[in-house]
């Protein structure tokens, strides 16, 4: 781990360009934060929690508590990321599946079992520098190459329960998962260094450790919805696999509280808000207090319209804006990530057909700045649901 984090920190130093990857924020600290929000979240520009009607989101647990049908749902997110550092710049884009879930009401128990799998930090980017290397007294070019692929997820299990008409409850445990492989590679240019070979030296580590999120719905009237979630985590395990050198290196990972709220402005308006925070804290030297933001807080809200009808069906508008802190230094600066949002909804099936079919797609245009490194990206979501009886 300690040679691989070395390899990072040498290829920032050369200020190389980038060539792929989700975002070169992502070298810093745990990686890339990957929120696991759904594409009606994402297009509020909300942190997910206390929005109005049922959803299947791993980020409010309490929300699948009236969901009426055995439900699955996945989310698909491709970005276009603009990438300056020290003064060169580059392209890349890619594509995530930051969230899958199902759902399954037991009506005799009065709630519903849910089981998601979710994205929690990206680690996938790749830099590399073009210089020269001296051999025996002739400069020789190379290309050094410092990859990165991987990251951590979650793997939940859970129960939503409804008590009343106006309250929910809800649970999870779970497990990080996911995997991380870095390596460094020099290519030399064989044709001025006869016999001269790539070298290359990396590592695999593999990640573990136990999560646990409790939330809460409740509808104080009836045209306000208020939420919260509370999301705890254990020490976070990387440990090193077979052809590895080096032990178990352990993170602390911080519990993290969401609240938001919902309100219903007009028969077809509704306001949506919700903030979180986390307070981020040294864990070794892989993570040491200066490479640590400490208080991390987000923001974000937005409107939904009722849209466009068409016949019993609906297509409702969203816009909105979120304002994001990120976890990790970069070159000593703290990076903010600022979002605006928009996107539609589509729902594909009459009411009375007897399941479900809605499509959300969210459009994101925003930026991230810290150091030396910024980024401009367009990302899209695309939520695909399906329920039936």
């Amino acid at each position: 781990m300690r040679r691989a984090l070395l390899f990072t920190l040498l290829g920032l130093t050369f200020a190389a360009p980038p060539v792929s990857g989700q975002s070169l924020f992502g070298s810093q600290g745990l990686g890339m934060p990957m929120d696991p929000m759904g594409a009606r979240a994402r297009a509020l520009g909300t942190l997910g929690v206390g929005m109005l009607g049922p959803s299947l989101s791993p980020v409010d647990v309490a929300s699948a508590a009236r969901i009426y049908l055995p439900t699955a749902q996945i989310t698909l997110q491709p970005q276009w990321v603009d990438v300056s550092l020290s003064g060169q710049s580059a392209s890349t884009q890619g594509t995530r599946f930051p969230q899958l879930g199902l759902a399954y009401p037991v009506p005799s128990l009065g709630g519903t079992a849910v089981l998601h799998i979710t994205s929690y930090f990206d680690q996938r980017w790749e830099v590399q520098e073009a210089t020269t290397q001296d051999f025996h007294g002739s400069e020789v070019p190379v290309t050094d190459v410092f990859k990165s692929d991987g990251g951590v997820s979650t793997f939940q299990l859970g129960w939503a329960h409804r008590l009343g008409e106006d309250l929910s409850l809800g649970l999870t445990v779970g497990s990080r998962i996911g995997s991380v492989t870095r390596r460094f590679s020099r290519l030399i240019d064989a044709e001025q260094v006869t016999g001269a070979a790539p070298f290359g030296t990396g590592g695999r580590w593999q990640y573990s450790g136990p999560t646990a999120s409790i939330g809460f719905q409740w509808d104080p009237i009836q045209a306000v919805r208020l939420g919260g979630v509370v999301n705890w985590s254990g020490d976070l395990k990387a440990e090193p696999q077979p052809g590895t050198s080096g032990g178990t290196v352990t993170f602390d990972v911080p519990t993290e509280y969401r609240v938001g709220a919902s309100g219903i402005l007009t028969p077809r308006l509704a306001l949506s808000l919700g903030m979180s925070f986390a307070d981020w804290k040294a864990s070794n030297d892989f993570l040491s207090s200066e490479a640590v933001v400490g208080s991390v807080w987000s923001f974000g809200g937005g409107v939904e319209w009722g849209g466009p009808q068409m016949g019993e069906r609906n297509f409702p508008i969203r816009l909105g804006a979120r304002r994001s802190a990120m976890p990790f230094t970069f070159q000593g600066e703290n990076p903010i990530e600022n979002v605006l949002t928009g996107g539609i909804g589509l729902n594909l099936v009459p009411p009375q057909a007897g399941f479900v079919g809605t499509v959300d797609i969210a459009f994101e245009r925003g930026s991230r700045k810290a150091g030396s490194l910024s980024e401009s990206f367009w990302r899209a979501s695309l939520t695909f649901r399906v329920g039936s009886f």
